[in-house]
């Protein structure tokens, strides 16, 4: 065997040695929902993926050393099958935690406690306080989400119109398609905040049907994983950093803690 040979050999008994599990850790593949704003969206005007969950999951990985590498998935709907398919590391979107998804993955800390808001136009006064004020008008609501079940299993609704995009039904509701919309609050209020829908307004009265975190998701097999981003995590919310990112985005951050 000659010199080069045997370094050669010598290189990849090296590399086999290495566990796969610490060669993965190097590079950190984040799913992020290219239509999860403020949470994760791809930003047209930028040409890149933006959000309070990518930002926060930035920080992530220079405190924990990962390199980060996004992977920006359609829609919401899409995101756990890649988790588990391991296409992805990590959840990075408008993830809420629901007893269904649990089931299926593991999440972090809580980043933000939100639920459904309703959104109805600022003409219509009405002090809305449930979905039972609305029965008998068309309202819709976001695909993919847990307020498709909860909405459906009212009975209330038969012609529910679910749409891709919180600007979607948001739309539907200015221009008088549906009487209301049942979308992430904190969704509706970033567009908002951006200018968007001013003649729009979320219901103070409304009392969500679901009311829980965001947080991010991995497998349930990631616990070491799981444990690195909720150390990290606890060193943003007490360093200021995760009040930054959210006011970034117009949202004030509360601990959910």
């Amino acid at each position: 065997m000659t010199l080069r040979h045997s370094i050669l050999a010598i290189s990849v008994v090296a590399a086999i040695g290495i566990p796969a599990q610490l060669q993965a850790q190097q590079v950190l593949r984040v799913g992020t929902n290219e239509i999860g704003s403020p949470w994760s969206f791809h930003d047209a005007a930028s040409n890149s993926e933006r959000g309070i969950a990518i930002d926060l999951v930035t920080e992530i990985g220079k405190d924990t050393g990962y390199s980060i590498h996004l992977v920006p998935i359609p829609t919401i709907v899409g995101l756990i099958p890649a988790l588990l398919t391991n296409k992805i590391d990590v959840i990075a979107a408008n993830m809420l935690v629901s007893p269904e998804r649990q089931v299926l993955i593991d999440f972090s800390e809580p980043l933000f406690v939100a639920g459904d808001g309703l959104v109805v136009l600022k003409s219509d006064t009405k002090d809305y306080k449930s979905l039972e004020d609305l029965k008998g008008d068309v309202i819709g609501t976001q695909s993919g989400t847990p307020f498709v079940p909860r909405i459906r299993k009212t009975g209330l609704f038969p012609d529910l119109k679910t749409y891709t995009r919180v600007p979607e039904a948001m739309q539907a509701v200015s221009d008088g398609q549906i009487k209301a919309a049942v979308v992430g609050s904190l969704t509706a209020a970033y567009e908002q905040h951006l200018g968007h829908f001013q003649n729009l307004r979320i219901v103070k009265s409304y009392r969500s049907l679901i009311t829980g975190p965001d947080a991010l998701g991995v497998r349930k097999t990631d616990g070491e994983l799981l444990t690195k981003i909720n150390t990290s995590l606890g060193k943003l919310k007490a360093n200021g950093t995760m009040s930054s990112i959210f006011a970034k985005y117009g949202i004030e951050w509360k601990s959910p803690d």
